[in-house]
């Protein structure tokens, strides 16, 4: 067995352990509050509508994560988010285990909405490749699908519930189980670098169907495969 494989996998499942039980203990409903008012009360909310939320979301959860990892010394992960903004960065926290650096990128899907943009190229390519290149890493991709919840009363003790956000799922994959061999996905971002485009400002996009098209056999998942990839996928942009 793919000894590489096994350790990413059971990362993601004590990923997924630990944020499940971070919003277990709200029931895995949420209210939007700012001043005690909820936000999210008005159903034409402009909020609602926006990427708002999934920011708040994402850091929510990061700094759970943090907090839930470093409050017991017999959690098996430390989950540690960066010294400053991450949004110059393709990831948003990370935890340093055995030999591997997990890197995790958070993302939120609402309803039946996908997200499937991943990060930047060029940024994904320099936390991957470019950065500490001698340390195997793991990219892994947190997905948080939620829905918004109207108000209610709660027919078993009668509490009333205000218009929430409701934590439906948590999906786990890695950048590693996807095979860009034959191709990939990118918008069309297109920021300048130096006075001119560059196609690696885009987003690498990953939808589910793509990665049921794309699997790397589990024997060939390893960080030196998906880092050669990326170096190919820059290189090719740059053509």
């Amino acid at each position: 067995m793919n000894a590489y494989y096994q350790k990413s996998q059971h990362f993601q499942e004590r990923l997924k352990e630990y944020a499940c039980n971070i919003f277990k203990t709200y029931g895995r409903e949420l209210v939007l509050r700012l001043e005690e008012y909820n936000l999210l009360q008005n159903k034409h909310n402009c909020i609602e509508s926006s990427t708002a939320i999934g920011f708040v979301l994402e850091e929510f959860l990061v700094s759970k994560l943090e907090m839930y990892t470093h409050c017991c010394d017999a959690e098996e992960y430390r989950i540690d988010r960066f010294v400053g903004a991450t949004a110059s960065e393709s990831y948003d926290c990370f935890s340093v285990k055995d030999g591997t650096k997990f890197m995790v990128n958070v993302k939120c899907e609402k309803g039946r909405a996908a997200n499937n943009a991943v990060a930047a190229i060029q940024q994904l390519h320099r936390n991957y490749c470019l950065e500490e290149p001698q340390q195997e890493k793991s990219f892994i991709l947190l997905k948080v699908k939620y829905e918004i919840r109207d108000a209610y009363e709660d027919s078993e003790d009668r509490r009333a519930k205000p218009r929430h956000l409701y934590i439906k799922d948590i999906e786990t994959y890695s950048l590693e189980e996807v095979d860009f061999s034959e191709g990939h996905r990118q918008d069309n971002r297109s920021w300048s670098q130096a006075g001119a485009a560059t196609r690696n400002n885009g987003r690498l996009q990953i939808s589910s169907h793509f990665r049921e098209e794309h699997k790397m056999p589990i024997e060939k998942i390893s960080y030196k495969t998906t880092f050669a990839q990326l170096n190919a996928l820059v290189a090719n942009n740059k053509k």
